[in-house]
């Protein structure tokens, strides 16, 4: 801070100094300041000083809307500002032809409002994680909000005037992009700061938080999809292949695709969350600790996922919402196969991540645990259905080392599920051929 105060200082007094010069030389206002905008040195000076006047502002907005900045903060800011660096020296080179000191400006202020909504967008998902949080703070964050909307209308409106009153595509077009995408980013996140407060109106009572929040994340990607799309075909027809333009496309089409890929499994999943998942009765919860892990709250009645673990309805619902997999072993919750009430046969000892003790009963139901080693019975393993080889004694070793717990580190690997069977051939294979090498060695010896 102190170095900044110096070179503020140091560029102001240089700035002065031929400002002074120019009038003294010129004597007359016009031929001063056209000395001012056509001389190198003057310009050099002058924008430096422009420089030390945005590092200034943002020193003051940054104290009085968000105070000292966090290191995840920190971390966000220096990584979209490299990025959004190369973008913008990507974009020069499309207005190469309108490049001057107003685009500079312009480019810099964007890059200064592009920084603030970046952190505003992580201040309100540290908000979001705060259990307690000032109303200095609310009020501060909403303000800080309220302005960067009214910078990127403001800054929308000028360049859409100056496009209908040039009635050309010019650099206008791409500041008008910028502030639109700006300006849906700051409506979402203001948006998701309301159901933040809204979820803690309701003390964290709100089931469907989560559901609005996805919906409103869905409808954002889509948004800034479409505007990337028609973005990148105007400028490819007045211009060309916009560059700068590729990688947001694919990470916007990406985020897009995962989101929608989320959206149909969470349905599919909790479409008929009752007939999919049994109950935990009354005896596997007495057995078992009964604390739901998403909220950590004592389980009356829950819910019973296929490995076994137990969860409140709501709270899995909700965790479905973001993955499909168990909160407790991460195995994998299908969305394609639905699980039979019938199969509540896992031990208790599951929801701590135990194995069961007793080796399973042919005939009777046994609860799929998709962790390695664990779980399924070796031959009701994927790609391990009934063939000749699992007749085969070197099958019959294999599977009998699978269900030890002390196999060594080879073994696991080779009987792991998907592995077993061609483990099998390759032993089987070889074996034949060792056998036949080791018979026309003898009969070549005999001969």
């Amino acid at each position: 801070m102190v170095q900044l105060g110096r070179y503020a200082a140091l560029s102001a007094g240089s700035a002065l100094a031929i400002i002074i010069h120019a009038f003294r030389s010129r004597e007359q206002f016009y031929p001063a300041m056209l000395y001012l905008a056509t001389s190198k040195i003057s310009l050099v000076l002058l924008l430096n000083m422009a420089l030390v006047f945005m590092c200034i502002l943002w020193q003051a907005v940054k104290t009085v809307f968000l105070g000292s900045l966090r290191e995840a903060e920190v971390e966000r800011l220096n990584e979209q500002s490299w990025r959004e660096v190369m973008e913008i020296l990507f974009a020069m080179t499309i207005f190469r032809e309108e490049f001057n000191v107003t685009f500079v400006a312009m480019i810099t202020v964007l890059l200064f409002i592009k920084a603030f909504h970046w952190l505003s967008q992580k201040r309100v998902e540290y908000i979001e994680t705060t259990p307690s949080v000032s109303r200095l703070s609310h009020f501060r964050i909403i303000t800080f909000m309220a302005l960067l909307l009214a910078l990127d209308i403001l800054f929308l409106h000028f360049s859409v005037a100056h496009l209908l009153r040039t009635r050309k595509a010019s650099v206008s077009l791409f500041f008008a992009f910028e502030y639109v995408i700006l300006a849906t980013s700051t409506v979402a996140t203001f948006l998701k700061y309301v159901l933040y407060v809204g979820d803690m109106v309701m003390e964290g009572q709100w089931d469907n938080k989560a559901v609005y929040i996805f919906y409103l994340e869905l409808v954002r990607d889509l948004l800034h999809l479409s505007l990337y799309l028609f973005f990148f075909l105007v400028i490819f027809i007045h211009y060309g292949l916009p560059l700068h333009l590729v990688r947001e496309l694919y990470e916007t089409f990406r985020n897009f695709k995962a989101r929608v890929a989320d959206f149909i499994r969470y349905r599919k999943i909790t479409s008929n969350m009752n007939d999919r998942f049994p109950d935990a009765t009354e005896e596997e919860l007495g057995r078992s600790d009964a604390t739901c892990i998403i909220c950590r709250e004592e389980m009356s009645a829950a819910k019973k996922l296929p490995c076994g673990h137990f969860f409140h309805v709501h709270c899995l619902r909700s965790w479905l919402e973001r993955q499909q997999t168990c909160p407790t072993c991460r195995a994998p919750v299908s969305a394609s196969d639905p699980v039979p009430a019938s199969a509540t046969e896992a031990p208790a000892a599951h929801q701590h991540g135990l194995q069961q003790d007793q080796p399973p009963v042919e005939g009777q139901g046994v609860v799929p645990d998709r962790r390695p080693f664990q779980g399924q019975p070796l031959a009701q393993w994927p790609g391990t259905g009934p063939s000749v080889y699992m007749r085969h004694p070197l099958y019959m070793q294999a599977a009998a080392a699978s269900n030890n717990q002390s196999r060594s580190a080879v073994t696991c690997l080779a009987v792991q599920p998907g592995n077993m069977t061609w483990y099998v051939i390759f032993i089987l294979i070889l074996s034949d051929d060792l056998r036949t090498t080791r018979q026309n060695l003898v009969l070549g010896l005999s001969i």
